[in-house]
């Protein structure tokens, strides 16, 4: 995937960042933030499902990846999580995730929304995948685009 125009100002990223290492303290899943402007399948669960593969998410030691999709244009979000996690929680649970991410952006503060989008995952990864990552840090933790 080829760098594009960034959404956010690189102070915003930075706090995105830090979110994502805070998921990840203390368990064993990997969590990625993909932003893009408008969402190119016609559904957004569509598209987090390809770039779940295209960001190398499901090749994680125990497949305890979760992506955070976003298109910010479309007005769409998607959470998609590897095997060893999405059935630790109904689906009505990714959902929640979904919706603190859009009331985030609802309230003109996106940042906020990832920030309590991505403490909700944290959580739930510390419960199903608990300790130390033996693997170490699989993925950058880094804000993607396209």
């Amino acid at each position: 995937m080829r760098p594009r125009k960034k959404i956010f100002e690189p102070d915003q990223e930075a706090i995105l960042v830090r979110a994502i290492a805070d998921a990840e303290r203390r368990n064993r899943g990997e969590v990625r933030v993909h932003i893009e402007r408008f969402c190119p399948e016609t559904d957004a669960m569509d598209r987090a499902a390809v770039l779940f593969e295209l960001l190398g998410m499901e090749e994680t030691a125990a497949d305890t990846g979760v992506l955070l999709y976003v298109a910010t244009e479309s007005r769409e979000c998607a959470v998609f999580a590897g095997e060893g996690i999405v059935g630790a929680r109904e689906p009505g649970y990714w959902q929640g995730v979904a919706d603190a991410l859009a009331r985030g952006f609802a309230r003109h503060d996106p940042i906020a929304g990832f920030e309590m989008a991505l403490m909700q995952i944290g959580e739930l990864l510390r419960e199903v995948v608990p300790g130390d990552d033996a693997a170490g840090n699989e993925l950058p933790n880094a804000v993607s685009s396209s």
